[in-house]
């Protein structure tokens, strides 16, 4: 064989690999490294993990995963734009994936798009009644987009929930974020704007580490 021809040859064996897509076995390690990166602390080396990760083409539940990931880790980078980006594509998709409408309540309401975070957050109820931080992110919406009585309104929905639930710490916060939405009544709007921000970040929080999880994407 003429060494021009096998250079040809082995030229095109190395396009056709390079143009081969990841196997499984490739995916899996991408999220394995992407999980590592996110509890070492390494975001920006994440978020590019689960960008390489999403190129791959997974399957639907680990892509779901890794796109609310993904914008997760772009709010905790202050990249809040991103993350609406991100999942914005991801709702008009799946519009009835309960995370995915939570994850957008809460990137709208870092950039305080409370209209819009509202909307969010009312989906995340309708799709799950009975999650109470739904209701305390709506009120919180509320509350962002000056419209206090309603966010009372909607803490005493949530206190409801919490007490069925004999969940009493978020019983508590609830009860206490009414008396002092009522105290904010003769102060400046912005004198609570740190209030909410700490507030908002309790709820993203809370979400993420009591009822966002792989498992329930799955089911």
């Amino acid at each position: 064989m003429r060494p021009s021809l096998v250079l040809t040859i082995n030229l095109f064996l190395a396009l056709l690999i390079t143009a081969s897509p990841i196997g499984a076995a490739t995916v899996d390690e991408l999220y394995q490294k992407a999980i590592r990166l996110d509890k070492e602390g390494f975001l920006d080396e994440a978020a590019q993990t689960w960008v390489q990760l999403l190129k791959s083409n997974p399957e639907k539940p680990l892509q779901t995963f890794a796109t609310l990931k993904l914008s997760s880790t772009y709010l905790k980078l202050t990249e809040p734009y991103k993350a609406v980006e991100t999942l914005k594509k991801l709702t008009l998709s799946q519009p009835g994936h309960f995370d995915a409408q939570f994850h957008l309540g809460n990137a709208l309401a870092k950039i305080k798009n409370y209209p819009e975070a509202i909307e969010a957050f009312k989906k995340t109820i309708e799709l799950r009644p009975n999650e109470g931080l739904g209701n305390v992110g709506l009120a919180l919406a509320h509350f962002g987009n000056r419209q206090p009585d309603a966010a009372i309104q909607q803490l005493q929905e949530a206190k409801k929930i919490f007490k069925n639930k004999k969940n009493i710490s978020w019983y508590r916060d609830a009860r206490i974020m009414v008396e002092q939405i009522k105290g904010f009544a003769k102060y400046p709007p912005s004198f609570s704007d740190l209030w909410l921000a700490n507030n908002l970040e309790l709820v993203r929080n809370t979400y993420e580490k009591a009822v966002f999880n792989l498992d329930d994407l799955k089911k």
